[in-house]
């Protein structure tokens, strides 16, 4: 091993389903076979698929019936590397030293420890980092043939981007994916050809209800798109004022009008905001049945309707106005997560400041944190993202936006401890 790489690392393991299952253990740092890739990880967030496994464990659809008793794995599938180490028959391709986004969902069947898989990992067509695949809540991770071969691995644009905007690239590529699912058919008269238009109709009215971390990535996204109006609907009043005050002036510069309103009032601010013709976009960036059963009733003719956020299993059948998708031809899509080119996309957007990832930072601190920012995102108790910078030994701290010069401070101070 190189001699920067020590021999053991610590790394935060489920055991089994619940809280009591994650642990943060002192573990053997991996060695990457020929085509395989060291990786120090540089900075990793939390997301609130990382407290699915959690409750799930086994049962988990991408565990595939792995025993986590037998085999624990490191959670975390958000977050960027510099390469470590290199197998012998990549060194043509990759120098230690090089950074990288990670893209977790891996279109592949494994390649190793199929054993461990249900059926011997029969019929399985996608793995994911952070679930079969270690995962970005450790000091190293290895990157595997699966994630190298399939381009999940993405080079960062600018060698000198933050670590924290790097890790921000996956949640920002979910976003990119699931505005990219929505399909218009549009007509440039009734004589010509029907032609396809992905994302949010050009100046049209966009709702996205959910005001959180997320919701405010898809307005800015949309915003990317040219629409008329956005409209987001939000319960608290802190959310709706944090929105304005990040995006209303970013919004107005483009010349597009942004409307925020309470659930409570949705409804008649989507009739008088679009005179009459309700909503050409509607992103659900929550996972509430109701709230998807209502997205359909405001949309215009021709809309669409985008589920975002997924519904609980038990809890996730909902019921449609039938009439409204024949009659006035609306179309319900959805998606779940990216793919390497959402992540490229996300790269770009973060890189020029089309996004400013630091206003999306509410938490920092080392692994021994990475616990406790996994019940605060269960808890909810962030209005943002968590960084976890794991070779620093440091607690969660809240921070108010974040940014280069603020994440070289932090690293250079907790580092002499």
């Amino acid at each position: 091993m190189s001699g920067d790489v020590p021999k053991s690392m610590r790394a935060l393991r489920l055991h089994g389903a619940g809280m009591e299952g994650l642990r943060l253990d002192e573990v053997r740092v991996p060695r990457p076979g020929p085509r395989q890739l060291l990786g120090r990880v540089d900075a990793a967030t939390a997301c609130a698929s990382d407290n699915k496994i959690i409750d799930q464990g086994s049962e988990h659809t991408l565990m595939y019936g792995w025993d986590l008793a037998a085999h624990p794995v490191p959670i975390g599938h958000e977050g960027c590397i510099t390469v470590a180490e290199v197998g012998e028959e990549l060194e043509d391709t990759y120098r230690v030293g090089s950074r990288y986004a990670v893209q977790p969902a891996v279109p592949s069947g494994p390649r190793r420890h199929r054993e461990r898989y249900r059926n011997g990992a029969v019929g399985v067509e996608k793995i994911a980092v952070g679930y079969t695949l270690d995962g970005l809540f450790a000091e190293y991770v290895l990157i595997g043939e699966e994630v190298i071969e399939t381009g999940c691995l993405l080079p960062l644009p600018d060698a000198e981007m933050p670590r924290f905007a790097a890790a921000l690239a996956e949640p920002l590529s979910c976003v990119v994916s699931a505005q990219q699912h929505s399909i218009h058919i549009l007509k440039d008269s009734p004589a010509e050809p029907r032609r396809a238009h992905l994302g949010m109709k050009p100046r049209g009215v966009v709702v996205i209800i959910g005001g959180g971390p997320m919701g405010r990535m898809h307005v800015e996204v949309a915003l990317s798109c040219g629409p008329r109006k956005i409209i987001v609907s939000e319960p608290l009043a802190s959310r709706r004022e944090k929105l304005v005050a990040m995006i209303e002036d970013k919004a107005r510069r483009q010349g597009v009008a942004l409307v925020c309103t309470d659930p409570d009032h949705l409804a008649e601010v989507v009739v008088a905001e679009s005179d009459g013709r309700g909503a050409d976009d509607v992103i659900v960036a929550l996972g509430i049945r109701a709230v998807q059963e209502q997205a359909v009733s405001l949309l215009a003719r021709y809309g669409v309707a985008n589920f975002f956020g997924g519904l609980k299993k038990g809890d996730h059948m909902i019921s449609l106005d039938a009439r409204r998708i024949h009659y006035d031809s609306v179309t319900v899509v959805g998606s779940s997560g990216g793919d390497p080119s959402d992540v490229a996309q996300a790269l770009s957007l973060l890189a020029d400041g089309t996004i400013e990832a630091g206003n999306y930072i509410a938490a920092v601190g080392g692994l021994d944190a990475a616990r406790d920012l996994v019940a605060a995102v269960r808890e909810q108790r962030l209005d943002g993202k968590g960084v976890i910078y794991p070779e620093l030994r440091s607690p969660l701290e809240e921070v108010d936006g974040w940014d280069a010069q603020r994440e070289a401070a932090f690293l250079q101070q907790k580092a002499r401890r």
